[in-house]
C-alpha cells in the first residue's frame, strides 16, 4: 500500500462488519454488476446493502472483481477429521450445493484466489466409490 492509501483498525474493523453481512446472493449480484460494467451500481448495492461507507463498499466491490473475497463461512456442513484430505471435504461441500461454502474452504486451505479455486471447485468429479 502506498502513503496515502493506508488502512487503520477502525477500516479494518468496518470492512469486516460489512464483509459480515453479505451473503452468498449479495456476493453473485455483485459479481453480475461487474460483469456487465455496472462498477458503480455493485458499489451503490454493497451501501444500500451494509449501510457501509462509500470507500469501504468500493473497497469490497474490488475484492470481489480481483478474485480476493473470501465470503465469511458460516455453519460449515464439514469438520475437519482425520482421514479425510481437501478434496473429499469440498466434493461432499459441492454435493450439498454449498459451493460458496466449498470455495471458501479451498481459498483458505490453499492461498488460491477465488477465481482459482472456483475453477478447482468445478472441475472437481463427484465420487466414483459409490457406483
Amino acid at each position: 500500500m502506498g502513503w496515502f492509501n493506508r488502512r487503520t483498525e477502525a477500516d479494518n474493523v468496518a470492512l469486516a462488519a460489512a464483509r459480515a453481512q453479505l451473503t452468498s446472493n449479495d456476493v453473485d449480484q455483485v459479481r453480475f454488476l461487474l460483469t456487465t460494467r455496472k462498477t458503480v451500481f455493485a458499489v451503490k448495492y454493497l451501501i444500500d446493502r451494509t449501510g457501509t461507507e462509500l470507500k469501504h463498499a468500493k473497497e469490497i466491490v474490488d475484492e470481489i472483481r480481483l478474485g480476493r473475497y473470501v465470503p465469511p463461512v458460516k455453519d460449515t456442513p464439514l469438520v475437519r477429521l482425520p482421514g479425510t484430505n481437501l478434496a473429499e471435504r469440498t466434493r461432499a461441500l459441492k454435493a450439498a450445493g454449498e459451493l460458496h461454502q466449498a470455495t471458501a474452504l479451498v481459498v483458505s486451505e490453499t492461498g488460491m484466489t477465488e477465481l482459482e479455486a472456483g475453477l478447482f471447485v468445478g472441475a472437481l468429479k463427484p465420487d466414483l466409490q459409490d457406483g
